[in-house]
Formats: structure tokens, sequence, C-alpha cells
């Protein structure tokens, strides 16, 4: 950029009120007289963007003149008001008709405006306002009150509205969305990123209406607009590869125009949920479900690992999960029917319709209720359930968003679960291969293991079998040990003997912790007392040195205790 001053090249008017005299002495008269501008080359530049670049802090476009030699494009001062009296400083780009140079001009005068006058909302407020807004305080009328406490200058309602409203369109983008942006932005979104943070589209179906659908003719509206997305990242479906089960569920309040989002995860031995990832789709019936669960196996594909073959379905009784589980997955698995929604299914109904609702509904339809159906799973559904809390309540801001914004509110939350599972941040989320020990399960084995019970062990293959007394017994006999291996009961009195044993299987060596035992305890934890308390015994493992809570007693006196009791007690 080269800057030169010059001799004025030219002159302009504006309309400005001026007090003239007349040469009748008698009559006083305003008149609006056109004063002259006088312009001076201020700089020059080589392209239209170095141009625009210089003058957008400071000056504002206000109007256009077109002229043989090329486009005039005036602009005044921004410290002004739009509708009020200006600036006397203005400058205009002079874009050449036969090159790409242009050139600035700017008058003689000065700023004559008020410079302490401040318009809009300072840089700091805007600044503030944004970190609430990024904080979840989203509400112009709690932005006020944080605001308030950091004593900063309170810009008007109206003025925070109006900010939020042009950051809320910055940072999500427009409202509107068509069906072929929403096309564009998927295959925007679709190439597999290095960052194994990253969000990015794994697989997706945009169908229009009047197309062939073929497929979808499960859906009752065949010829409407459908949609399914899913987005996922390189680490949350390393995840996947590790998983035996899937959790699945959809959730609505998210998407203003009230569009479900499916999640999809599972759970670890520590029973913390890991998503893969989530969808947006159209709907929640077969074709729905179906569409996310090919799209974890297309993710593999991405990932050159291994199809997934879970052994179980976590999720409710909605017959969309299970038929679209059951024709991604061939294999055989056990559906586990979350036992919270089953409870409450069941209460307060009469004995008559219990028995005849609890015979159809889950011991004919859903019979994988009850907890232990598969060992290392959850009986529940309750650690996807409170992940879809935290979406609405760090995610969302418990604020329903239109579906052109909910994308990159989507992408942002994929990004964090990513975030969130990286070895190298704080407090990482791992997905914990066998179950952690605390020291509260630790000090109850130790104990557990210093006790008398008569423990009998039978070689089974690779493994051990252990039959552990249960509760206060301190043996077996072997009756009903045969009874129990058997699984045959003459009356109800020995089927109830026979949860006062407990079978443990156990394995020798370091891979002790993938035990299995049918207690309560480790159906419901993954480990048990009995497991830790066993590998104590045997040697395994040692406890830690605060497990041992063995009180301290005070030193033994010296010589024959007395057998006297000290004076003034009862004897």
């Amino acid at each position: 950029m080269n800057t030169q001053k010059v001799v004025p090249c030219m002159s302009e008017s504006s309309d400005d009120e001026v007090e003239t005299n007349d040469n009748d002495l008698q009559s006083n008269k305003k008149t609006k007289k056109r004063q002259k501008k006088y312009w001076f080359k201020q700089a020059e530049f080589s392209n239209a963007d170095e141009a625009q670049a210089s003058v957008e802090l400071t000056w504002s476009k206000h109007y256009t003149n077109r002229s043989d030699t090329g486009r005039k494009v005036y602009y005044r001062c921004k410290k002004s008001k739009l509708r009020g009296p200006q600036c006397r400083a203005s400058i205009y780009l002079l874009y050449y008709a036969d090159s790409d140079k242009v050139s600035m001009y700017k008058t003689e005068d000065v700023h004559d405006h008020d410079e302490q006058e401040i318009r809009g909302i300072n840089e700091s407020v805007k600044r503030s306002i944004q970190e609430l807004f990024n904080d979840g305080i989203t509400k112009p009328k709690q932005i006020i009150r944080a605001l308030q406490a950091r004593n900063v200058t309170i810009p008007s309602l109206i003025k925070i509205k109006n900010y939020l409203a042009q950051y809320k369109k910055k940072k999500f983008g427009s409202y509107i969305i068509s069906l072929g942006e929403l096309e564009e932005w998927c295959k925007m979104n679709l190439d597999v990123p290095v960052d194994e943070n990253k969000s990015f589209v794994v697989s997706y179906q945009i169908i229009y209406e009047g197309e062939d659908n073929e497929g979808d003719d499960d859906d009752e509206d065949i010829t409407e607009n459908k949609f399914r997305i899913f987005i996922s990242s390189l680490r949350l479906l390393t995840i996947a590869s590790m998983s035996s089960h899937i959790n699945a569920d959809a959730t609505y309040k998210l998407i203003w125009q009230g569009y479900p989002v499916l999640i999809i995860g599972t759970t670890d031995l520590n029973k913390v949920f890991h998503p893969f990832g989530l969808a947006i789709c159209s709907n929640e019936k077969t074709k729905d479900f179906e569409f996310i669960f090919k799209s974890v196996q297309v993710g593999m594909q991405k990932m050159k690992k291994e199809s997934l073959k879970p052994t179980a379905l976590v999720a409710d009784a909605a017959d969309a999960i299970k038929n679209g589980f059951k024709n991604v997955f061939n294999n055989e698995y056990n559906q586990i029917m979350c036992w919270s929604h089953m409870k409450t299914k069941v209460e307060n109904r009469t004995i008559e319709d219990f028995l005849n609702y609890f015979d159809n509904e889950w011991i004919q339809s859903n019979s994988g209720w009850y907890e232990g159906i598969q060992f290392h799973t959850p009986s529940t559904n309750n650690a996807l359930e409170a992940t879809n809390r935290v979406i609405k309540d760090d995610g969302t801001f418990r604020e329903r968003h239109v579906l052109s914004r909910f994308l990159t509110i989507s992408s942002t939350i994929v990004h964090n679960w990513s975030v969130e599972r990286d070895l190298s941040s704080t407090n990482a989320k791992v997905f914990a291969k066998e179950p952690t020990i605390c020291l509260r399960l630790w000090t109850s084995s130790y104990q557990w293991a210093k006790t008398t019970k008569a423990i009998i062990c039978v070689q089974s293959g690779d493994s051990k079998q252990y039959y552990i007394p249960a509760r206060h017994l301190e043996s077996i006999s072997q009756a009903d040990l045969k009874r129990y291996t058997k699984q045959k009961w003459t009356s109800f009195k020995f089927f109830e003997k026979s949860y006062d044993i407990w079978c443990l299987e156990m394995i020798d060596g370091l891979s002790w912790k993938t035990s299995k035992c049918n207690c309560p305890a480790f159906l419901k934890n993954y480990i048990c007392k009995h497991m830790v308390g066993m590998a104590i015994r045997l040697k395994i493992c040692k406890p830690p040195a605060a497990a041992k809570t063995i009180p301290i007693n005070s030193k033994r006196k010296r010589g024959r205790p007395a057998k006297a009791k000290p004076a003034l007690l009862v004897q």
C-alpha cells in the first residue's frame, strides 16, 4: 500500500444548512447551500480485498456513485448515527473500470463527532456476554444479572437481545435449512478426519419426496421427505469395537421441529456409559434404528476393524429398536428389557390384572427384564438415560434449537464426548475392561476371607467352581449341593434353600477379575466380596494395608491379670 498526499484533485458539495444575507437587509432567512468537499488521494491498493479490509473498522458504507472512471463507494464515520448529523470526515473508494486497482480518497475535514459517545455494546461487554452464553446463561435477563455481579456497564435489554441474535447466527448458522442444504452439509463433513476427537458424518440418507424409497415401505407416509444422519468420531468408534453389548434409545425436546435424536453406546465394567455417536432422524421407526446400527458397522469398515457382533441389546420394549437390531445383527443375542420400564408398568394393578398382564407382556413377549440374564451386562438403561439428561443440560441448556443450528451443536457434543475419553485429558473417562475394586470392597473381602466358611471346589475345565455358603451359614450339605447342581426341586422349600448357596466360577492367574458369581452383588456391580475374598484366600492378590481394619489394643501389662474387679462396680 502506497500512501501519498497530493494537491486537491476534485471537489464536491454537501448539504449543510448555512445562514446567508440577501441584498435586502430587511429579510434574513435560512437557505440551503451545498458546501464543497475537497478530496485528497489517501492511498492506493492492488485489489478490492485490501481496500475493504482497510476501511471496515472505522468506516461504514453510505452510498455508491458511478462515473466514467469507475465506481465510487462512499463511506461515513461509524461513530455517527445513520439517521442524524453526520461526521464531516468521510472517504470513498474508487474502483477503476480498466484495472483491479482501488484508490482511497479522503476529505480534508477532521472528525467532529463526540469521542466519548459509545454506540452499541462495548467490546469487553460483548466478550462477557459470549462467555456467559457459552457457560449456559442464555436468557437476556439472566445475562443482565450476571453482568451486574461483574460490575460492568449494563447495556439495555433490547441491545442484549439483538446482540444475542447476531451471536447465535454467527455461531450456529441460519435458522432455515433445506433438504438440499442438509445433504450438502453432510457431504462436506463426510471425510474421515486425522484428529481422533473431531466429529464427522459417518453415514447419512436423504430421501426426497416422490423418489423411489426402496426399503422404506415400513413408514406410514412413504412419499414424505426423510433424512438420517449419524455423527461420531474415531475415538468413539474405537470404543465401539471393544463393546459386547449395545444400549440404544431415542430422546426428544432437543430440536424445535420435533425430530428425535437417537443415541447408541455401551457400558464398561464400571457401569460407565460410552456413546458411539448420535443420529438425527426424521422419525424413530425400524428403518431409523436399522440405519444407526448399520452406521456403526460402516464406521468399523472405515477404520478397517472387524464388524460388531454384540451379544445383547439393552433398550425398552419398542419394536422398532428390536426389529432394527435384528435386521443388522443376525447373530443370536439377548434382548434385555430395561428393569425400570418394567417396574413402572406393573405398579398399581389389581392382582388378577397383574397376573394376566405379567404373563402376556413380561413372560411371553419381553422375558429379558430380570437381573442376571447375561453377565457383565446392565439390567437397566439408566446410564443412557442419564446421558440424555446431560445433553439437555450441558449441550443445549434446556433450549430447543432449529435443525440447522442443532447440526452444529450435535457436532460439538460428539467432539466433547471424544475429548472426555482422550487419555491425555484431565479426568479422562477410560473404557474399563475390568471392574475397579474400591477400598470398601477390599475391606469387606478381607474380612470375608478371614472367616471359617467351608467352601467346596469343583474342577471344571480351565476354571474352578467354588460353592460358597450364603449369609451366616458355615457349610453346605451334600444333599443340598446335589439338588443345586441338578436344578431340580421337589418342593418350594427346597427351592428356597437353593439361595443358600452361591456359585463362583473363577479363573486362576491375572485374569481372575473376569470371574463370575451368581450373588446379587456381582450381578449388579460385576464384582463381589466372594470373588475378591477367594483371590485373597488363594493368594492371587494382596489387599492394601488400609483394608486390614484390625483394631490396635493397649499393651498387656506384665504379670497375672487381676481376678478382682475394681471397687464400686456391681459384682
